[in-house]
């Protein structure tokens, strides 16, 4: 599953925090260090939860493994995918490529459904409160007119 389940976290800020930890990578640094210039220039819920994560593994409280996937039960799949990468050796570059893509894909996938629901979304208020009064418009005068009213 691609999608965040926390509720601060958006899907956005996962692809762009594995986009950062990509470009360090790319550019030479190790992975705790890529996350950690993530996590500096960052200030959201999944910079914080990394930080943690982070500082634990670092500190040895837990194992790598252990945290990121305290991590991924927030964050989705992009620590368990980070996880499995290490302990797997596949290059972890191309790997956060490969999710930085998917997530991507998934949030503009997310938006253009949400688009797609706002004509109908709008149809409560048009009819409510725009119908009536147009209606009053049209046949009030009419009704003037023919001494109705």
């Amino acid at each position: 599953m691609l999608r965040p389940r926390s509720r601060g976290i958006g899907m956005g800020e996962v692809a762009e925090m594995t986009d950062i930890v990509r470009l360090g990578l790319s550019a030479g640094l190790s992975f705790d260090a890529s996350l950690s210039l993530y996590c500096e220039g960052r200030s959201g819920e999944l910079a914080q939860l990394m930080e943690k994560a982070l500082f634990c593994w670092q500190v040895g409280v837990t194992s790598r493994d252990e945290a990121l996937d305290r991590v991924a039960q927030d964050a989705g799949s992009f620590a368990a995918a980070v996880s499995q990468a290490l302990e797997l050796g596949a290059p972890l570059a191309e790997t956060l490529e490969g999710q930085g893509r998917e997530m991507r894909a998934a949030h503009r996938a997310h938006v253009e459904r949400e688009i797609e629901r706002a004509p109908v979304k709008l149809l409560i208020p048009t009819g409510t409160l725009i119908l009536p009064a147009l209606l009053l418009s049209i046949v009030g005068p009419l009704l003037a007119a023919a001494d109705m009213v």
